[in-house]
């Protein structure tokens, strides 16, 4: 059975700042035992700031990032790379 994917709002109201947050994207830096991969990472950012809320599979490419440097580093694959 498929799922659709819900549609997010282009803005929503910081719960700690009571700010404008914008749906956008920002660089993130994962890092795992002294190697570092920057991702551009989605969630409401403020105009000014990086400080942001991030929502439903936004925090999967940090997912993704760590998974690669996990192989890269440890031998450790990931579900993509096992057959």
């Amino acid at each position: 059975m498929a799922t659709m994917e819900k549609e997010m709002a282009e803005t929503m109201v910081s719960p700690e700042a009571g700010e404008t947050l914008r749906r956008g994207v920002r660089p993130f830096l994962v890092s795992y035992k002294g190697k570092s991969i920057t991702v551009e990472l989605p969630g409401y950012y403020p105009d000014n700031g990086d400080e942001g809320i991030h929502v439903g599979h936004d925090m999967a490419v940090t997912d993704a990032a760590l998974r690669v440097l996990k192989e890269e580093i440890e031998g450790i694959p990931s579900p993509a790379t096992i057959v």
